[in-house]
């Protein structure tokens, strides 16, 4: 899908952290400030994010995800890949000219599999697409981000190696959809089941593979977090099997 003659692969995180903690207090403040936002996101201290509005630390994908969908931002108005205004204008309509939009890729290896612990969570480029591409396909273009799925619990539906676009806008987890989940320091990519008593399965496409489904109740909630709905699968052509 995204080979490197076809997009626009480059590191651009407009300069420095400090940009970056700039649109983090920014956001806060359009909840009420970052006590606010610490009541919103999982394992983020008051501290730690004094830490990133100051650039003493770098949040991880999963925070930077967690932060937009908490202050309803776009993920790359946050990293700095949309400049259209301050945060306090990001419901103003864009200019009709305007039909591309950057989308941050991570570094974040998604597990097609048991679950990988991401090595590099800051993104590393950003890959450029039509904004009616996304459109078509459902997904809210200013939320889309890109992952790397390893493993193949996922085949045929995601081989091993394929690059992922997924909208944190869509958090809600429907029957049957594909998601990016992180639990608890695993990012994984899975099918989500609902079970008539109301438990949520993450399950593998991988049946003969023998993938086990991995189940979630009342009790486990907190230790689930929805990265966002992955609306695009692309890869090389597949070898025969």
């Amino acid at each position: 899908m995204w080979q490197a003659d076809f997009c626009l692969l480059r590191r651009n995180l407009q300069g420095s952290m400090g940009d970056l903690g700039t649109r983090i207090r920014e956001a806060a403040a359009l909840i009420g400030g970052l006590d606010k936002l610490e009541a919103e996101l999982s394992g983020v201290s008051r501290r730690t994010l004094s830490d990133y509005v100051s650039g003493k630390s770098e949040p991880k994908a999963s925070t930077i995800i967690e932060i937009a969908q908490a202050t309803g931002v776009s993920v790359a108005w946050l990293m700095g890949e949309d400049d259209r205004g301050d945060a306090s204008s990001k419901n103003l309509p864009a200019e009709v000219n305007e039909t591309i939009v950057r989308l941050p890729r991570f570094d974040a290896r998604a597990s097609a599999g048991r679950g990988l612990v991401p090595v590099n969570e800051m993104p590393v480029g950003e890959v450029a697409f039509a904004r009616d591409f996304l459109r078509n396909l459902g997904a809210n273009p200013d939320y889309c981000y890109i992952l790397e799925a390893r493993g193949d619990s996922m085949w045929p539906t995601i081989p091993d190696g394929a690059l992922l676009i997924a909208d944190a806008s869509k958090t809600e987890v429907d029957d049957g959809r594909i998601y990016h989940f992180n639990v608890m320091d695993r990012a994984l990519v899975k099918r989500a089941r609902w079970s008539l008593d109301g438990k949520l399965y993450l399950t593998s496409d991988n049946i003969a593979a023998g993938y086990p489904s991995e189940e979630f109740t009342a009790d486990r909630i907190d230790e689930l977090r929805v990265g966002g709905r992955i609306m695009f699968t692309g890869h090389a052509p597949m070898p025969v099997r």
